[in-house]
């Protein structure tokens, strides 16, 4: 559970960039919906479907970069920060994509989300351990 609180800013970082690329992608995916007719589409449904999702993007990219650089800040090893960042992203843009948008699951991606998934509990486990033994060499 330390470990969760020591990275807490790189896994949220993650969830922007996958939230910045969820609202980049939405007005493609409204309008492939084809919920509105173009000749009778007014200015405010226009708003709706194209800046409204690109201002969401726009905050989630900002915030995304806020909370990366408060995650560099706070970890030992700049490698642990982005490697926790790129795989929360990864995970959290394949459920999204598979939830909101339909995309298709295979054995492949699934398999690539377990390797995913396994090798940030051993990175963060990790992490958890050196710091332990750090703190136990300093009692001595």
């Amino acid at each position: 559970m330390e470990s969760l609180t020591k990275y807490r800013y790189g896994l949220v970082a993650g969830a922007f960039a996958a939230g910045g690329s969820f609202f980049g992608k939405l007005p493609s995916h409204l309008s492939a919906q084809k919920l509105l007719n173009a000749s009778e589409s007014t200015y405010l449904e226009i708003i709706l479907m194209r800046a409204v999702p690109l201002a969401l993007m726009l905050l989630c990219n900002v915030s995304n970069l806020r909370c990366f650089l408060k995650a560099l800040q706070m970890t030992e090893q700049t490698l642990t920060c982005v490697v926790l960042t790129a795989a929360s992203n990864y995970v959290l843009s394949f459920v999204l994509g598979a939830l909101v948008y339909g995309e298709p699951l295979t054995v492949v991606s699934g398999l690539g989300i377990t390797l995913i998934l396994s090798g940030l509990w051993f990175l963060c486990d990790a992490g958890a351990v050196e710091g332990s033994q750090k703190e136990a060499e300093k009692e001595e």
